[in-house]
């Protein structure tokens, strides 16, 4: 087995799809920044250019704003790369055979726009010229940048659905909420998405969308219900049980341990 196929298999698949969505947290995280740093500046700077110029915290600004871009670049274009053992779609693709359409668009985008270029030119793995009239600049626009991030987050979706199931869309929704809440480092926050807290609601159309699919996960368990001993159907991972044409769904779950379940009123509506 070559080395690339012994990584492929060694590597487990919760471990590189949770890292790359870390990583793409931090993506969306660096954009949020940027954008509220763009505000700031919009709000500070004057009318007059010189004035501008001598306003030390407006420049700083400025610096910040470019960092920022700098690292999105160079995100992006290192999730771009068809390595084997690296946070790459590409990896993502080998690893679970999928996906490897949507995934080349994306290597093809991030290379036709110039982030690979923009990053072995001005962030990092610089390439030298050999002249000092050899050095460029490149400029790439923020709408095309975001762009880029719009382009990973839909791939990520994807990756999510095929490894979480129909969970990820709910899930990915959950986490837009928290989008602008800097509280908790982005990587963690995005590592700990298929953890979140779902409605009962949403539980309920879950467990409803995975019995149509044919992934859903039933336990029969020995509990009492009003005092008597019966079995009930159980989905532990949403906190469902199943009572004849009845979904009973916890306040919690999983659900560990079921022991009994009370009514007040046992007549069907």
């Amino acid at each position: 087995m070559s080395k690339h196929k012994l990584k492929v298999h060694r590597t487990n698949v919760d471990n590189l799809i949770s890292n790359l969505r870390g990583e793409i947290g931090e993506i969306v995280s660096s954009w949020v920044l940027y954008k509220d740093l763009m505000l700031i500046i919009y709000k500070t700077r004057s009318s007059d250019p010189l004035d501008n110029k001598k306003n030390l915290g407006l420049n700083r600004l400025f610096i910040l704003t470019e960092k920022l871009t700098d690292e999105i670049v160079a995100r992006l274009s290192e999730l771009a790369e068809r390595k084997i053992g690296r946070l790459t779609f590409y990896f993502a693709s080998v690893k679970l055979k999928a996906l490897e359409e949507e995934t080349n668009n994306y290597i093809k985008y991030i290379q036709y726009s110039g982030f690979e270029k923009k990053r072995n030119s001005d962030i990092s793995h610089k390439e030298l010229p050999e002249e000092w009239s050899d050095h460029k600049y490149l400029h790439i626009e923020s709408r095309i940048i975001l762009k880029g991030i719009a382009h990973a987050v839909h791939l990520m979706k994807k990756y999510d659905s095929l490894h979480l199931g129909p969970s990820a869309k709910y899930l990915w929704y959950e986490s837009r909420k928290r989008r602008y809440d800097l509280t908790t480092p982005p990587k963690v926050g995005y590592l700990l998405l298929p953890y979140l807290r779902l409605s009962i609601e949403i539980r309920i159309k879950l467990t409803l969308e995975e019995i149509k699919n044919g992934m859903s996960n039933w336990d029969d368990i020995f509990c009492e219900i009003n005092g008597k001993k019966v079995f009930v159907k159980v989905n532990r991972k949403w906190g469902v049980v199943h009572l004849g044409k009845v979904f009973l769904v916890t306040p919690e779950y999983p659900i560990i341990e079921l022991k009994s379940i009370a009514f007040e009123n046992t007549k069907e509506n």
